[in-house]
């Protein structure tokens, strides 16, 4: 039993270490330094009560997800939205994470990536399919595939960056710069900032898609959800102090002159920059520099996995529960989607009204995620709602701040929450949707 609770808290580590740890903790602390590091730490230790409370309340009840919202919450609509934002998620996250492995060749053309594309989805297939009740388990090692490939990737990117600072002024630079941002006290926290710090508390945490509500009824009785939050916080965000540091080291050694701009990047323009970094290595033609090019992608690869295999297990948890289907023919419909959506992003223009979409509704859907805690009868005592409560409130907030600042941009961002917008509509259809059941 020790050995399966340590796996599970190796694949809730995998889960929370995603892509977007690699594109957005850099910038964080390039920009805010350790006082942004710390807030983080608060926000996201408040923030923990939702995926410890999502776990108690389905591990207690012992009703399956879509039983627990139908018979407890009385809000399966949620599901629904779950669902739909869920398909949005793993597909992005499947889209950069195939970019970013088809830059070690050089190629970002839709045939490279949507061949990578199929490629992960027949990785994912494997372990997901013939894994059956073990999945859990199989997930759990290839989180410690993920987090063995990450250490070794900080020591040897380290070593090549330091040796190249040594021969090049520019580089040593913008190292020195960097690091002293990231190690910064002194650094302001503005209100853009703070921003970028909740978001990065949802993602970090990776909460939005009801995982842990699924996750909790498979939860062995043994296993004390407490300590698998607490450990898996803390290694996740260690994972994410160790990601800075070897995008930071990838940065100065591959354009010193601009690197410091990455703090102040978009999604888009981070991937930009990612795909500038893999350019940069490959002309260097040196072997140390190719060593580092393929451990950094594939440690940004082996990140987006992580957290998109654990996403369709949920999914197909989902639509099993919710078409009584079997488990392979709901994580093939799962898969199927996210195949189509993730060839999406391949128009620039799509690409930003999906990120605009997904971004505009993480904190909404954080929000959402509180309300099956909030309205969990006797299952959760007064304590545990009044704490979701006010994670919910932080959440909806930062979304509806979100909202406005992403509406307030170009017509494809527009479009992107006008149409995230249908991602809540299940949500206002409970009545229906609890006859219907009935």
């Amino acid at each position: 039993m020790k050995k399966l609770a340590m796996l599970m808290i190796l694949l809730i580590v995998g889960y929370m270490v995603g892509i977007w740890t690699f594109l957005l903790f850099p910038q964080t602390l390039i920009l805010g330094g350790l006082k942004a590091l710390a807030l983080y730490i608060i926000v996201s230790a408040v923030l923990a009560v939702v995926p410890y409370y999502s776990l108690e309340a389905t591990k207690r009840s012992r009703y399956f997800f879509f039983e627990y919202l139908i018979k407890v919450s009385r809000t399966p609509g949620i599901g629904i939205s779950f669902l739909m934002f869920i398909l949005i998620g793993a597909s992005l996250i499947l889209y950069y994470s195939s970019v970013g492995l088809t830059s070690i060749l050089g190629k970002s053309d839709i045939l490279h990536v949507t061949l990578v594309v199929v490629l992960s989805l027949l990785l994912s297939s494997l372990i997901l399919f013939r894994a059956k009740e073990r999945s859990i388990v199989l997930m759990g090692w290839f989180s410690v595939l993920f987090l063995i490939f990450t250490i070794v990737s900080y020591y040897q990117i380290r070593s090549f960056a330091l040796m190249t600072a040594e021969k090049s002024i520019p580089v040593k630079f913008a190292l020195d710069t960097l690091i002293g941002n990231v190690k910064s006290t002194v650094l302001p926290i503005t209100f853009p900032l703070i921003i970028k710090v909740l978001i990065l508390s949802f993602l970090g945490l990776g909460l939005g898609f009801g995982f842990y509500m699924v996750l909790g009824t498979f939860l062995p009785e043994e296993v004390d959800p407490k300590v698998l939050i607490i450990v898996g916080y803390i290694l996740q965000l260690l994972i994410g102090i160790l990601s800075t540091y070897i995008v930071i080291y990838s940065l100065a050694v591959s354009f010193p002159g601009t690197a410091v701009l990455y703090g102040h990047a978009t999604i888009n323009e981070a991937l930009g920059y990612i795909g500038k970094i893999a350019g940069a290595l490959l002309e260097a033609k040196s072997p140390q520099a190719k060593t580092v090019l393929y451990l950094l992608m594939v440690s940004i690869y082996l990140a987006g996995m992580t957290t998109f295999i654990p996403l369709i297990e949920t999914a197909g948890h989902i639509i099993s529960e919710s078409m009584q289907s079997s488990r392979n023919r709901s994580i093939s419909i799962a898969l199927t989607g996210v195949f189509i959506v993730s060839l999406i992003p391949s128009s620039d223009y799509l690409r930003t009204l999906f990120l605009s979409m997904f971004f505009s509704f993480i904190g909404i859907m954080v929000a959402v995620e509180t309300v099956p805690l909030i309205l969990s009868g006797k299952i959760l005592f007064k304590g545990a709602k009044i704490c979701s409560g006010i994670a919910g409130i932080i959440a909806f907030f930062t979304g509806v701040g979100m909202m406005v600042r992403i509406f307030q941009l170009g017509i494809w961002q527009k479009l992107g929450v006008i149409a995230g917008i249908i991602m809540l509509l299940p949500i206002f259809l409970n009545k229906m949707l609890l006859k219907t059941k009935a």
